[in-house]
């Protein structure tokens, strides 16, 4: 058993061309749902970094196990979190790199080579690309702002990336922040899947298609105003914050272009690498504290509910939300005033799962 898990902090699914997204490019991201099995409800049961390592880190002891840590200092867990692996090794962005994926690359043939006589080992990378400040490259940011260059006319200075936008509240009917602020992600993720690319030529160079599981996955989404929120501190549990990807490649590309439509959540990652039966179910809770209380939100086959548990002394009471399913997938029209069974039930169904 050799598996590679690529784990990006706050990478939502809407951004990926294997989920439907249709006008970013992620043409690495692409291949390798084409080669591999996607998992097309993968929610996360608790939006939160440290709450996923817990979920994902269930290791067989039998396994040598090995952390990149590709992310910023700021990122990283708790030292305590890192004493399931026998090795660490940090690959940090480097501001003298033209990208924060080259650090990563120069380590990673090191890494390998003290894996070759093992039989058995997981290799886990964590990556926070997909959190601000964004690196995204000028030339690529042009070709997604084309339309808008030609639209501001030769006068006007040349636009550049928004790479580090305030988290909070965002007015998403403001066109000009909106279309700036998703058009530089868009870069990012760009970037991203390019540096993605490059990796992935390294496995090829080693075999390591034929004999390793690659997998990408992610902890929690990074909303981008859809629903008046940038960033998750504030965000409901709507679908750009717990909807999570989660692609599999397995040796020799086996069930390449499979698609699993039942749920799933981080704690079934063990499982799904060992190619262990997961339990059947009907619905997926996800869960955040807060200071102004604790939400739940649970996904059916049918609908989704958002419900917020206020503190007593709460000044404004907030409604729950009801949504169909798979109708809306974006959640983006409330139907709990004409559904008031169903939020009953649904509530109902949250409460006797948190006792």
């Amino acid at each position: 058993m050799k598996q590679i898990v690529f784990a990006a902090h706050g990478c939502p699914i809407g951004c990926l061309g294997p989920y439907g997204n249709e006008w970013i490019a992620t043409p690495n991201f692409d291949r390798l749902a084409a080669e591999g099995i996607v998992y097309d409800r993968h929610f996360a049961e608790f939006p939160d970094a440290l709450a996923a390592r817990k979920a994902w880190w269930q290791f067989r002891e039998s396994v040598h196990r090995v952390l990149v840590r590709a992310s910023r200092a700021e990122h990283d867990a708790p030292a305590e979190f890192y004493a399931p692996f026998h090795e660490w090794f940090d690959a940090r962005p480097s501001s003298d790199d033209p990208s924060p994926g080259d650090a990563l690359l120069r380590i990673l043939p090191e890494v390998l080579d003290s894996l070759v006589d093992r039989a058995s080992w997981i290799l886990w990378i964590e990556c926070d690309r997909m959190l601000p400040p964004w690196d995204a490259p000028q030339d690529v940011f042009e070709v997604y702002v084309e339309d808008l260059f030609e639209a501001a006319g030769e006068d006007e200075e040349p636009l550049q990336p928004w790479l580090n936008p305030p988290e909070g509240a965002f007015d998403s009917d403001d066109l000009a922040q909106w279309e700036l602020l998703h058009r530089s992600y868009a870069t990012a993720v760009t970037a991203f899947d390019a540096d993605l690319g490059r990796l992935w030529e390294m496995l090829l160079e080693r075999k390591l298609d034929e004999t390793a599981s690659f997998v990408f996955t992610s902890d929690f989404g990074f909303p981008l105003g859809e629903h008046g929120i940038v960033g998750p501190e504030e965000s409901r549990l709507h679908e750009e914050f717990v909807h999570l990807p989660l692609m599999v490649r397995k040796p020799n590309a086996n069930d390449a272009g499979m698609r699993i439509s039942a749920f799933t959540k981080p704690s079934d990652l063990m499982a799904i690498l060992n190619e262990e039966a997961l339990p059947e179910r009907d619905c997926v809770i996800s869960t955040i504290t807060r200071e102004d209380g604790t939400e739940h939100a649970i996904r059916t086959d049918s609908h989704a509910l958002i419900l917020l548990e206020q503190a007593a002394d709460a000044e404004e009471i907030e409604p729950p939300l009801l949504f169909l399913k798979p109708e809306d997938r974006w959640e983006v029209n409330d139907v709990s005033r004409t559904q008031a069974d169903d939020v009953e039930r649904l509530e109902a169904q949250i409460r006797a799962a948190m006792r």
